[in-house]
């Protein structure tokens, strides 16, 4: 049973993360790995304070200390699932140094990232360290939402055929929460909507996926933000799906600055792959 990743901050909203992350576990079937880092907490410390106490030993107090607090909070939470057998680790060091000791151990298969409004610089710094160290999709939420059932999906697509594998793991995600997938090109020409037409994403999903709930949609707005936050409203969607690339095709859906744009427009759940 693999995990899913679950970055524990901010802190005092840590039971509202726990009982989010346990309701994306169970439609999941996945184990929790809840993450802190503590780099912030022992960034100043002096090599020796006025008591001549050292800096290891104060950084392994406050590890300490935060692996108790993170134990009551989890032993505190009222599981519904007696599936899910939660751990937790608490690292030093910089963010980058986690994910890649993360990545090393390949038992995961998702991270769960909280989005506190009042950091969304720090957020978006985070989930890019995510995107580009561990190979694994980012599902950003709302601290201070409680988990919806996910019925319908959105999927902001250039339109490309490179874009089946994303589509191939969202029918697995779709299927365990029985959900439909819309799949949503936003376009600002005639033009360039027969250029992605001409791409065949639609006949090559028709032959390559087996999966009833899924449906393109071309919609045509000059801002593709606004068109994707309007689509997921009048779709009543429960999650959007971006995917990150670093080699850019269509410019306006594949730029870091949409998907930040995304994250501070839609008031959803926002899952973000890296190709």
């Amino acid at each position: 049973m693999k995990n899913l990743i679950v970055y524990l901050s901010p802190f005092d909203k840590a039971c509202e993360i726990i009982k989010y992350s346990e309701q994306v576990a169970i439609r999941l079937k996945l184990n929790i790995h809840f993450i802190f880092n503590i780099d912030s907490e022992i960034k100043n410390i002096p090599d020796k304070n006025s008591e001549n106490i050292s800096k290891e030993e104060i950084e392994k107090k406050i590890i300490e200390d935060k692996k108790y607090e993170i134990g009551q909070r989890i032993e505190e939470h009222e599981w519904t699932s007696e599936n899910i057998i939660p751990v937790y680790s608490v690292f030093k060091g910089s963010f980058k140094d986690m994910f890649e000791t993360l990545a090393s151990r390949n038992h995961s298969e998702l991270v769960l990232f909280p989005i506190n409004g009042n950091g969304m610089k720090f957020n978006e710094k985070v989930i890019y360290q995510i995107l580009d160290t561990i190979n694994l999709p980012v599902w950003c939420f709302s601290v201070n939402k409680e988990f919806r059932q996910i019925k319908t999906i959105v999927y902001g697509t250039d339109y490309k055929k490179e874009d089946i594998d994303v589509i191939k793991s969202l029918t697995s995600m779709a299927r365990e929460f029985e959900a439909k997938i819309n799949i949503l090109h936003v376009f600002k020409s005639e033009k360039f909507k027969q250029q992605l037409v001409n791409a065949g994403l639609k006949d090559f999903i028709d032959r390559k996926i087996e999966y009833p709930g899924i449906e393109i949609h071309s919609k045509k707005k000059r801002n593709v933000v606004k068109g994707i936050a309007d689509f997921s409203k009048t779709s009543f969607a429960d999650l959007v799906v971006l995917l990150k690339k670093d080699k850019y095709f269509f410019q306006d859906l594949l730029r870091k600055s949409t998907i930040e744009k995304v994250l501070k427009k839609v008031d959803l759940p926002i899952l973000i792959y890296k190709k």
